[in-house]
C-alpha cells in the first residue's frame, strides 16, 4: 500500500484546493484532488484499476505533480507492469528529485527485471535522500545478501530493525546475513523475532529450523519444521528438514514416514530419495535402503552419492561384492568423494586386501581436510602391512585432528608399545581409557534425559529430578541435561538452583534460554 503524503492529508483538509470553479462554469476537480482520490482508492485491491485512471488524469492534468507519477508507478506495478512503473517513477523522480520513496521503489523495480546494480542504487539514493525511510535499508539489505555481500547486509538491515523493530521481514533477513557472517547466536536471535513478529512467514520458520539444527537442537528444529509444514503442507524444503531433523534425534522411524511422503508427492526430488534411503539405513530397514537407492540409480545414473549411498547399503548388507562395484562407480563419476573413497577402504580391508585399501584411504584423507577417521583406518593398514613408523604417523595425525579419538590414542598406543617406548604407551592407553569412560558416560547420560523426559511427561516429578540430576552428573557439558534440570527445579520452586542451571546450560548452548520465561 502506497504511504499518504502529507500533500494528500493537506488536499483534503483543503476543499478549495479539491475544486476549481472556471469563470461561467461548472465545478472541475484539480490535479491535486484527483491523486487524492485515488490515493485513497489504491487501499482497496479491488479498486486498483479505477485508481489507476484517476492517477493517469492527474498526470495528464498536470504532469508536473511528482506525487501523482509514484501513485502511478505503483499502481502499474501492482499489475506487473513494470516498465511502466519504472518509467512513473523516474518521471516523479525527476520532478521531485527529493522524493525518497520513489528511489526506493524505482530500485525494487529494478531488482525485479534483474537490474541488480541500478537497485542498489536506487536504494542508496533514496536513504542519501531520506536516511530514516525504514523501507530503503530493508530493501537495500536484502538484495545486498542475495548477492552474496552478507557484511553489507547485515549493516543496513540492522538499521532498518532499528527504525521498525515490528517489521519481521527485516528481523528475518538480518538473521540471515548474519548467519552468514559467522554470528550464528545472533542470527538465532532475529530469527526467532520474526517468527514471534510473524508466525506465518514460512520461509523464517524453515531457516530457524536449519540454524537450530546445526546448533544441535534437535527438538527445536522439529519444532520449527512442523509449524513451516503447517503453514506450506507443500514445501519440499520444510517437510526434508524436518525429516533430518527427526534422524538427528533418533525418531527414525518418524523420519522415514515423513521421507517417503515427500517421495510419493515428488517423485523427481532426488533430496528425498536420498535421506528416506538413509532414514531407513538409521531403521535398520537394509532391503528397503537398498531398493530406494536402486531406484534412485535407475533414475539418476551420473548420481555418484547415488551410487556410493547404495554401495554403502550394500556394505552393511555383507554384500562386499556389490558394495565395491558401487562405491567404484560413485568414484568414477566423482574421483574427490570422500566418503566413497573411505568406505571403497573399508570393503577392501575386510575381505582381506590391506595393501589395496590404503590408496582409498589415502584419497579420503586428501579429499577432505580433517578426516580423522580416514587417517586412523589407514594406519591400521599401515600397521598390518608392517610399516610402523608411517602408521605412528597416521595416529598421530588422527588424533591432531580430533583429541577425543579413543581409538587413535589406543592403537598410538600399542603401536610405541612394540617400539619399546613404555612411557608413551602407558600414557596413550590411559587416555584412550579415559575417552572410552566419556563416552560410556555421555552414552548413559542421553539415556537418563530420555528417561526424564519420559518420567516429566507422566508426571512425576520427582523421578524426572532424579533422572536430570543423574544426566548431569555423567555429562557436565551436556547442555540439554542442564537446561531440562533447569525446567524440572523451577516446576518444583528452586528457582536459585534451576537459575544456575539456565545460565549454565545457555553458556553451553547459546541457543536455549537463559531462563524460564526467555
Amino acid at each position: 500500500m502506497p504511504p499518504v503524503w502529507p500533500s494528500i492529508r493537506a488536499a483534503l483538509a483543503t476543499p478549495a484546493l479539491l475544486i476549481a470553479i472556471p469563470a461561467g462554469g461548472s465545478p472541475v476537480e484539480t490535479p491535486r484532488a484527483l491523486y487524492a482520490r485515488a490515493a485513497q482508492l489504491a487501499n482497496d485491491r479491488a479498486r486498483l484499476p479505477e485508481a489507476r485512471e484517476l492517477a493517469a488524469a492527474a498526470v495528464q492534468a498536470d504532469p508536473a505533480l511528482a506525487d501523482a507519477h509514484y501513485l502511478l508507478g505503483w499502481l502499474d506495478e501492482q499489475s506487473g507492469r513494470l516498465d511502466e512503473a519504472a518509467s512513473s517513477y523516474e518521471t516523479a523522480i525527476r520532478h521531485a528529485p527529493k522524493l525518497a520513496q520513489a528511489h526506493d521503489r524505482l530500485g525494487f523495480v529494478r531488482g525485479l527485471q534483474g537490474r541488480t546494480d541500478e537497485a542498489i542504487a536506487g536504494f542508496r539514493k533514496a536513504i542519501a535522500v531520506q536516511p530514516g525511510l525504514a523501507e530503503a535499508h530493508y530493501h537495500l539489505g536484502a538484495t545486498l545478501w542475495w548477492t552474496k555481500d552478507p557484511k553489507g547486509a547485515a549493516t543496513a538491515l540492522r538499521t532498518a530493525v532499528r527504525l521498525r523493530p515490528d517489521h519481521a521481514e527485516s528481523q528475518y533477513y538480518v538473521g540471515l546475513a548474519l548467519k552468514d557472517t559467522g554470528d550464528a547466536p545472533g542470527a538465532l536471535a532475529h530469527l526467532r523475532r520474526a517468527v514471534t513478529l510473524s508466525p506465518s512467514l514460512q520461509p523464517a520458520q524453515v531457516r530457524l529450523g536449519a540454524l537450530l539444527l546445526e546448533m544441535g537442537d534437535a527438538d527445536g528444529a522439529i519444532d520449527a519444521y512442523r509449524r513451516a509444514v503447517a503453514i506450506d503442507a507443500g514445501s519440499i524444503e520444510a517437510r526434508n528438514g524436518l525429516g533430518l531433523a527427526l534422524m538427528e534425534k533418533g525418531e527414525a522411524e518418524e523420519a522415514a514416514a515423513t521421507f517417503r511422503a515427500l517421495v510419493e508427492a515428488h517423485p523427481e526430488d532426488a533430496s528425498a530419495r536420498h535421506n528416506l534411503g538413509t532414514a531407513l539405513l538409521q531403521r535398520g530397514d537394509l532391503d528397503g535402503a537398498v531398493a530406494v537407492y536402486r531406484e534412485l540409480v535407475r533414475r539418476q545414473p551420473d548420481d555418484a552419492e547415488a551410487h556410493y549411498n547404495l554401495g554403502l547399503a550394500l556394505k552393511q548388507k555383507d554384500d562386499f561384492e556389490g558394495a565395491e562395484s558401487e562405491l567404484r562407480q560413485a568414484l568414477v563419476l566423482d574421483p574427490r568423494l570422500p566418503e566413497a573413497s573411505f568406505t571403497l577402504g573399508v570393503v577392501l580391508w575386510q575381505t582381506g586386501r590391506a595393501a589395496e585399501a590404503a590408496p582409498p584411504f589415502r584419497a579420503a584423507a586428501a579429499a577432505r581436510e580433517g578426516y580423522a577417521e580416514a587417517h586412523y583406518m589407514l594406519g591400521l593398514v599401515l600397521k598390518q602391512l608392517g610399516e610402523r613408523d608411517a602408521a605412528l604417523a597416521q595416529f598421530r595425525e588422527a588424533i591432531k585432528q580430533w583429541p577425543l579419538y579413543a581409538e587413535a590414542h589406543r592403537g598410538l598406543g600399542q603401536l610405541l608399545a612394540q617400539a619399546g617406548d613404555t612411557a608413551g604407551s602407558a600414557a596413550a592407553i590411559a587416555e584412550a581409557e579415559r575417552l572410552t569412560r566419556l563416552k560410556a558416560d555421555a552414552q548413559a547420560a542421553a539415556f537418563a534425559l530420555s528417561a526424564g523426559r519420559e518420567s516429566a511427561a507422566r508426571g512425576d516429578r520427582q523421578e524426572a529430578l532424579t533422572r536430570f540430576r543423574e544426566a548431569v552428573r555423567l555429562a557436565p557439558d551436556n547442555a540439554h541435561a542442564h537446561y531440562q534440570l533447569a525446567l524440572a527445579l523451577s516446576k518444583s520452586g528452586a528457582a536459585r538452583e534451576a537459575a544456575r542451571h539456565f545460565a549454565e546450560a545457555h553458556r553451553l548452548a547459546p541457543y536455549l534460554p537463559a531462563g524460564p520465561g526467555d
